[in-house]
């Protein structure tokens, strides 16, 4: 009889789809609970590296120049060819001298604007002990010198070359005002009389009368340096870096400032340079904006010592510091530490994506991934939910904490194990699934890249660290480098925890 039932093709419908309805029932289904959320945990404290922003600062040492060039302070003209000078081994001379204007001249050059019959300033500084930055002066000198019955620079000989050059000691102090004091003074002479009287060297004597000359007038004129202070630069750019600034809606760059140093004084025109490091441990919080910073401008930091005159090609200083004590002292670089969220709804798509239409086959079965989502369980684990059906129907929840690998920029899903839960009904249910084949297949293509966040870190930082914060002060800023050093995760987002490297300068417009 079942035979003519096959031949009507109601029956034999009807049948099979019996038969289909059958196997269905007989295949296992999995539908464990979502894992318990785990109690909340903070998120792992900042590795924030100490930073370095530059300032650089300027002083103007014109009216120093002014007092060192009147007449009033050092002469231009000194004349003791009429009057002898008496030594007390009794030899009698006279001299006379005179200067052209003082100019400030780089250490060991030409100083600036000389006429050929200026000297070059050899190596006489060489054995004095410079204790803080120096700043030279120099002007050139003609001079004849007499001593019975001596003379040069005399007559058709007139007039012997010289330079007298100074050394100015100077330094910021804890307040940012200049100190300044004479280190040195020495004549050296291009054309040197020789006149020796006994044993009295005239020329030399002649020489150490116009230092010490010089030097009370320089001695006089250095006051007006110490009148000097570069506070209202530093504290114009203190006060503009205590407040946090926003880099998008909801994203805030807070630089976390805390002392202060220098580097010391280099160029050779009036105008001096500084530069000015801010030590600060700058983050980037996402949220409300932060409190700003309340802590006022702190004294300045002042090394022990410096290696003193830099060289005008130091004047300027963006990117790249000269090797001082300073600097050794201070960090350098600009290091920020942020940590960038990651959102589950996007993972869960490139997570589905890659899950979606693979296999696990175990002899004659199979179970065939449909679908796949990845969402944080607090107590930085994460759990991934993975549909299927085929010879089984049903999902699965793995759990694990997320890993940064720092060679190839990616996060894994480290210590992937099935939650308890469902690996007891996986167990129960589907015997001849092999598990250690579908976490396996699973935990390969859990692996995110650090790329998303990184790119996002470079160009908040791109526009930032390029554009002014105020009427007077602007940042110029590079970006070298961003990289992942982390990554943790709470119940809302994935966070990479990210380190861009590069430099940055704040310039400070001197108020009128």
């Amino acid at each position: 009889m079942f035979p003519k039932l096959i031949g009507n093709p109601l029956v034999a419908l009807s049948l099979l789809l019996s038969l289909a309805s059958c196997t269905a029932l007989n295949n296992p289904i999995v539908h464990p609970p979502a894992p318990k959320l785990l109690p909340a945990t903070s998120n792992p404290p900042s590795s924030a590296q100490e930073s370095s922003i530059s300032i650089p600062v300027h002083v103007d040492l014109s009216p120093f120049l002014a007092a060192a060039n009147d007449d009033g302070v050092i002469l231009r003209k000194i004349d003791h060819w009429g009057s002898v000078i008496k030594h007390p081994k009794g030899t009698e001379y006279r001299y006379y001298a005179e200067r052209d204007d003082f100019v400030m001249t780089p250490s060991g050059t030409r100083q600036a604007n000389s006429s050929p019959s200026s000297l070059t300033l050899h190596d006489w500084w060489k054995g004095i002990e410079l204790s803080s930055s120096h700043i030279f002066v120099g002007a050139a000198l003609r001079y004849k010198i007499g001593a019975h019955p001596f003379h040069c620079g005399e007559g058709n000989e007139w007039p012997r070359k010289a330079t007298v050059q100074g050394s100015i000691a100077t330094e910021l102090t804890p307040t940012y005002g200049l100190s300044a004091s004479v280190a040195s003074v020495a004549v050296n002479a291009s054309d040197a009389c020789q006149i020796r009287v006994g044993d009295l060297d005239v020329s030399q004597e002649v020489k150490q009368r116009l230092a010490e000359i010089v030097r009370g007038g320089l001695s006089r004129a250095v006051t007006r340096l110490n009148a000097l202070t570069v506070k209202s630069q530093v504290e114009d750019a203190w006060n503009t870096l205590r407040n946090p600034i926003l880099l998008e809606p909801q994203a805030w760059l807070q630089f976390n400032i805390d002392k202060v140093r220098h580097s010391g004084f280099s160029g050779a025109s009036p105008v001096i340079d500084d530069t000015i490091h801010v030590t600060a441990k700058p983050v980037i919080v996402f949220g409300q904006e932060p409190p700003a910073g309340d802590t006022a401008l702190p004294p300045l930091d002042t090394p022990p010592t410096s290696t003193g005159f830099h060289g005008a090609a130091d004047a300027q200083l963006y990117g790249t510091l000269p090797t001082t004590l300073a600097n050794r002292l201070t960090p350098t670089g600009f290091h920020v530490v942020t940590d960038i969220p990651l959102d589950y709804a996007s993972l869960s798509k490139t997570l589905a994506n890659r899950l979606n239409g693979k296999r696990v086959v175990t002899k004659d079965y199979f179970i065939l991934i449909t679908n796949a989502a990845i969402f944080g369980n607090g107590g930085n684990q994460v759990v991934l939910r993975v549909d299927f059906s085929g010879d089984a129907l049903g999902h699965v929840y793995f759990v694990g904490k997320p890993e940064m690998n720092l060679l190839t920029q990616t996060v894994s899903i480290g210590g992937l194990r099935y939650d308890s839960e469902t690996e007891a009904m996986v167990q129960k249910a589907v015997t001849w699934l092999d598990l250690s084949t579908f976490r396996d297949l699973i935990a390969s293509e859990s692996v995110f890249g650090a790329t998303a966040a990184t790119d996002r870190m470079r160009g908040l930082l791109a526009t930032t660290l390029n554009r002014a914060l105020s009427p007077s002060v602007s940042m110029h800023g590079t970006v070298e480098s961003v990289q992942g050093i982390g990554a943790f995760a709470d119940v809302k987002a994935l966070h990479i925890r990210t380190m861009s490297d590069g430099t940055l300068t704040l310039t400070v417009i001197d108020k009128p």
